[in-house]
């Protein structure tokens, strides 16, 4: 049997170290809770905290007047997919946050004038976030300060643990790969979103849906999975760094291997390429809802017939960097400290995976419908719908923290921590990784060779898996390609052996994220599946137009025998 290391007890198990993680254990830590901050990696980790760019921004609401604006300017680009009571929360409160970014380390500076954020028909103030190092130390500094704040870092949180229909502790992986049974009177889930389950993205590797996988298996639902944005990445000449579409501006074209235009034979008639890039220029993500979609799906239609991931090439105007915009020179300040220069360069990009619309269904408190379990950050379906507005992923973290810690710090006052034996410990793990009811006691050491095989296996279904998201599950998606995609998946459940993959130390880890990669990757295909259309973010090649009928929003929900249902809901 896999032993259960040692036992832990908290008041609130919080998981995950970005912005919405800080801000959530800081309040709750002020509040006198014992916390325990879980984080795959080191504290201050997550997309809140990759180098993608110099910067990231918040948008605020200016007064009440814009409140009602900045709502339909959510409800306009939601495409009816947002939830309205989540949105209102976000602008009456979104002002009083962004002061508290100093409380949690983080340097807000507010732009001079208004500015129009990503999507955005309307300028507001947006105040920008940068500094990442720096902001680390800062986080370090400020939790050191609290003796109740225990922080368990490059630490895996396997599975939550239910009794009387709450949630009263979790099982833990540590960073020597031990079992860690943690007993608590609430979780909070801020585990952020899932891009690395594509080939190609713009996140770390620790943004695994490691998050969606728990809360859904602890019976939460999770909503918009479908919506998943997509943003040109550069290739060449450093694999991997964000694009600034805003240069597109100063763009003439852009061109495959042989120099042609790929836009040449997709514009309809009416629209130029001219207008096509302005268009594009004005927002990061791949959305539906405007003719700029041309120029992704393109570059997809291309990728997928010639199989190449080499990238495309641009054609700029030299005059680009004559532009002294505070909003130009600190991207391309940034990008001569990388090496990069978009004339004297070669400069490709293709289509990245880099954030989840959807998520964990959850309410105005972060609560997730499960009691004691809470869901914050671009873990959780937040304000956002079928497409999302730029700078407001980031001032969601501060708000909804926020009012996750306050009624969470109400609610485990109220009760106490239940004891959880090691039996009832192992029975979870039974459920997740035994075969044929039990797991097999390991009665002699595996060679160096037979674990280096059962690792081997292991990333080459990880591999597999997520090279088949990014060519069927990209910006183009039809019928045909989901269907076969998802014949894939199954054929790589049927080859892993998640029993054999666990009971070795070394790999466990593995185990955990092959496990969590074959769910999702179903939940994430089905759901396109399942929506026959076209709407924001979701592209259906053979279902080109958005459609009344799909009005509704997509719920994933898991049964007790561990079906996956799927459910068209008006909520």
């Amino acid at each position: 049997m896999v032993k259960i290391s040692r036992k832990i007890r908290t008041d609130i198990l919080v998981v995950g170290s970005g912005l919405s993680g800080i801000k959530v254990s800081k309040e709750l830590a002020d509040q006198q809770h014992h916390v325990l901050l879980a984080t795959k990696m080191k504290v201050a980790s997550g997309s809140s905290f990759y180098p993608l760019k110099a910067s990231l921004g918040t948008q605020v609401s200016k007064d009440k007047k814009d409140e009602q604006t900045f709502l339909s300017d959510i409800e306009d680009l939601s495409r009816g997919m947002h939830r309205q009571d989540l949105a209102e929360v976000y602008v009456q409160e979104i002002p009083e946050r962004v002061k508290e970014y100093k409380d949690i380390g983080v340097n807000a500076k507010k732009l001079e004038g208004e500015r129009k954020a990503c999507f955005a028909p309307h300028s507001r103030d947006i105040y920008l976030l940068s500094d990442w190092d720096q902001i680390r130390e800062n986080v370090r500094e400020i939790f050191s300060q609290y003796d109740h704040l225990a922080i368990m870092e490059k630490t895996v949180v396997i599975t939550l643990i239910k009794k009387e229909q709450r949630i009263v502790g979790a099982l833990l992986l540590d960073e020597k790969n031990e079992l860690v049974l943690v007993e608590c009177k609430a979780a909070i889930l801020a585990t952020g979103g899932f891009g690395s389950i594509y080939k190609h993205n713009l996140n770390p590797n620790d943004v695994d849906g490691s998050g969606h996988i728990l809360a859904l298996e602890a019976g939460a639902s999770l909503v918009n999975m479908e919506f998943i944005q997509f943003i040109p990445g550069i290739t060449t000449p450093r694999y991997k760094t964000l694009f600034g579409e805003h240069t597109l501006m100063y763009c003439h074209d852009i061109v495959g291997e042989n120099g042609e235009s790929l836009l040449d034979s997709f514009l309809p008639e009416g629209l130029s390429k001219k207008e096509c890039l302005e268009i594009r220029s004005t927002h990061g993500p791949f959305t539906h809802s405007l003719e700029s979609k041309y120029f992704d799906i393109a570059m997809m239609k291309q990728i997928i017939s010639s199989r190449s991931e080499k990238g495309f090439q641009l054609l700029y105007d030299e005059k680009l960097y004559e532009n002294q915009e505070e909003f130009y020179t600190v991207y391309l300040n940034w990008l001569k400290e990388k090496n990069v220069h978009l004339i004297e360069n070669e400069i490709r990009i293709t289509p990245f995976a880099h954030a989840s619309n959807g998520g964990v269904y959850i309410d105005i408190y972060g609560r997730t419908g499960v009691e004691g379990l809470y869901a914050i950050g671009e873990l959780s379906c937040n304000i956002e719908g079928a497409n999302r507005l730029g700078g407001n992923s980031t001032g969601a973290c501060m708000v909804f923290g926020k009012r996750a810690a306050v009624h969470c710090g109400e609610y485990v006052r109220g009760i106490g921590v239940h004891e959880i034996s090691e039996d009832e410990g192992h029975a979870h793990l039974e459920k997740l990784f035994g075969a044929n009811g039990k797991m097999k006691r390991i009665t002699a050491s595996v060679s160096d060779s037979e674990l280096k095989r059962i690792e081997e296996q292991a990333h080459h279904i990880i591999d597999k898996i997520k090279e088949v998201m990014w060519y069927y599950g990209n910006v183009v998606r039809t019928e045909k390609q989901l269907t076969q995609a998802l014949q894939e998946i199954s054929s790589l459940e049927l080859q892993m052996d998640v029993r054999l993959f666990f009971q070795q130390p070394a790999s466990r880890r593995l185990a955990i994220k092959a496990k969590n990669f074959i769910k999702l990757s179903q939940i994430l295909l089905q759901a396109m599946l399942e929506r026959k259309e076209s709407r924001g973010a979701h592209y259906r090649e053979d279902h080109p137009h958005e459609d009344p009928a799909f009005e509704q929003r997509l719920f994933v929900s898991e049964s007790q025998t561990g079906t996956m249902q799927f459910t068209f809901l008006n909520q």
